[in-house]
C-alpha cells in the first residue's frame, strides 16, 4: 500500500514540476487547472473528499492537495506527502483512529503556515541560521526575570519538545526539522500526543463545551504552550490570532481518502 501511495505523489509531483518549470506567468495562468488536475487524478484513482466526523474509515489512505500559491511549493508538497505516506506506521505506534490522524495531518499543515509561512518566513529564517543567537537572547531575559531558560523551539513547525517516539524510531532531532519530512512526522507526533492530553483534560476538568468539532480551536493552545488557558475556560479561539491564521492556512489545503 505504501509503495502505491508513494508512486500516486510521484505522479502528482510530476506535474507540479511541469508547471513550476513553465514562466511565472504560465505558473499563474495554470494554477487552477493543475489543482484541478491533481483533484481529477485522485478520484480516478478511487479518493473521495474527507470532512472530519463525517469519515469512520481507520486505514483508509489519505492524500492533501494544495489550493492556494502559498502552499504550491516543493517544501509544502515533500510535507503533506510524508504526512500521506507514514499514516499507517503512526496509526500502528500511536494506536490513533484513522479519522483523528487526518484531522491532526490537516491542522499540522496550518502549524506549517502559522510557524514560518511554510518556511518562507524572514523569523523563521533567521532562527534558523543563527539558533545561538535565540539561546543567548533567552538566556538573557531568563537572567533578568529569574525565570529558567526554555528550549529553543526549531524546524518548519518550531517544535520545542520532541515526542520521545519521533525521536527513536524516525531518528530525528531538533538539528534535523527544517526537512519537511521530519518536521512532518514530529508534528504529527506531538499532536497525537497533545491529542491525548486535550481529551484527559477535558474528562478531567469537565470541559463539555470542547466537543470534536472543536479540537481544531482549542488543541493549538497546548502546541504554543498556552494549556492552562483550557482548563481555567479562559481560551477564546475566535479571538486568538493564532488559532484564526491556522484555520486560515488549513483552508488552503483539501483532504482526500480513499479505502483500502
Amino acid at each position: 500500500m505504501k509503495l502505491k501511495q508513494i508512486w500516486l505523489s510521484i505522479r502528482i509531483t510530476l506535474i507540479v514540476a511541469v508547471v513550476l518549470l513553465d514562466s511565472g506567468h504560465a505558473y499563474s495562468q495554470f494554477q487552477e487547472q493543475t489543482s484541478q488536475m491533481e483533484v481529477t487524478m485522485l478520484q480516478d484513482q478511487g479518493f473521495q473528499a474527507w470532512k472530519w466526523q463525517e469519515s469512520d474509515c481507520e486505514k483508509c489512505q489519505i492524500m492533501l492537495i494544495p489550493t492556494s500559491d502559498e502552499v504550491r511549493t516543493i517544501k509544502v508538497r515533500r510535507f503533506i506527502q510524508a504526512l500521506a505516506i507514514n499514516k499507517e506506521e503512526l496509526q500502528r505506534i500511536y494506536k490513533i483512529s484513522g479519522d483523528e490522524y487526518t484531522l491532526l495531518a490537516h491542522i499540522s499543515v496550518g502549524i506549517l503556515g502559522r510557524e514560518s509561512l511554510f518556511g518562507e518566513s524572514s523569523r523563521y529564517k533567521l532562527k534558523e541560521t543563527l539558533p545561538w543567537l535565540v539561546t543567548a537572547a533567552k538566556v538573557s531575559k531568563a537572567f533578568a526575570t529569574g525565570t529558567s531558560v526554555t528550549p529553543n523551539s526549531r524546524g518548519l513547525t518550531q517544535i520545542k519538545f520532541l515526542p520521545a517516539v519521533v525521536t527513536e524510531r524516525f531518528g530525528i532531532t531538533s538539528e534535523n526539522l527544517d526537512i519537511p519530512e521530519n518536521a512532518a512526522i514530529a508534528t504529527m507526533g506531538y499532536l497525537i500526543e497533545a491529542l491525548a492530553q486535550l481529551k484527559n483534560r477535558i474528562k478531567t476538568y469537565r470541559l463539555e463545551h470542547i466537543t470534536p468539532d472543536k479540537y481544531a480551536d482549542y488543541l493549538p493552545y497546548i502546541y504554543f504552550g498556552r494549556s492552562k488557558a483550557i482548563i481555567d475556560k479562559s481560551a477564546r479561539p475566535e479571538q486568538n490570532a493564532y488559532v484564526q491564521a491556522l484555520k486560515k492556512y488549513m483552508n488552503m489545503i483539501e483532504v482526500f481518502e480513499r479505502k483500502p
